[in-house]
């Protein structure tokens, strides 16, 4: 009878905590928010997207943004689907030593009431900010975008085609006020767009940096050099600055973006 009581008190126990752990997670509207319950929430306000294409410019998006951790804490706070399509760099393979290496999350709901994230994932030359003293910084921005906006059409008004002309994509001059883009190729299906460093504010490379003071992640600004792409779900935004400007880098973000 004792035995009996006891398989019983036990079986009880195990029923309570399976249903205490459910019941954990019961209020979500998306179950991907129980990933970033370990984070810091901090104070934020705006969003870093390609100025130029603007693709990630939501209306009306309220963000919620997350102190600065751990790349290997922010990658255990992104969804599975995430995680496995960035493909980390390897730092010797990048010309500087990054005494600082960290990440971003910021989230955000879709019109679909689904959870959105995006990481950031930063290698910076020295300080825990980069400063734009010569430094060499390089930074992965990869956001959820369930559909590919660089699909060719057949279309008067296909996006890629009026780019090539807008930016005057692989131009040969700088017509001023135009942003000169090359277009390559990731894949066959797929372009991998490239912008070189430029000295004009509206072309600058967007990032965020965290005030600690305000408790803040802020939006900043600086010159770099700037990969942009779509692939896997993700939309890449890769912006670098060396010291040395001949370095080719374009290997490295494939291989993040490939994993090839």
């Amino acid at each position: 009878m004792r035995s009996i009581l006891s398989l019983s008190i036990i079986c009880l126990a195990v029923v309570f905590f399976s249903c205490q752990k459910e019941s954990k997670h019961s209020g979500y509207i998306d179950e991907n928010e129980a990933l970033v319950e370990p984070l810091i929430e901090v104070n934020g306000k705006s969003r870093t997207y390609n100025y130029d294409f603007k693709i990630l410019e939501y209306p009306n998006v309220i963000g919620f943004y997350y102190q600065p951790t751990s790349i290997a804490e922010g990658l255990s706070s992104v969804p599975d689907k995430v995680r496995e399509a960035i493909h980390l760099p390897n730092v010797l393979d990048l010309p500087f030593t990054p005494k600082t290496e960290k990440a971003n999350i910021v989230t955000f709901w879709n019109d679909r009431n689904k959870l959105i994230f995006e990481i950031q994932i930063s290698y910076l030359e020295n300080t825990p900010e980069y400063q734009a003293n010569n430094q060499d910084f390089f930074i992965i921005s990869a956001t959820q975008l369930a559909k590919n906006p660089f699909i060719n059409t057949s279309a008067d008004d296909d996006p890629i085609d009026n780019w090539i002309k807008d930016f005057n994509m692989n131009g040969t001059e700088d017509p001023e006020g135009v942003i000169i883009y090359r277009k390559l190729e990731l894949t066959p299906e797929l372009p991998l767009f490239f912008k070189d460093w430029q000295q004009n504010w509206s072309t600058m490379y967007a990032y965020y940096s965290y005030d600690s003071t305000d408790n803040e992640i802020m939006h900043t600004s600086t010159g770099a050099k700037v990969y942009y792409a779509w692939y896997d779900g993700l939309i890449f935004q890769i912006g670098y600055k060396f010291a040395d400007e001949t370095i080719d880098i374009e290997p490295i973000v494939r291989k993040i973006i490939l994993g090839e």
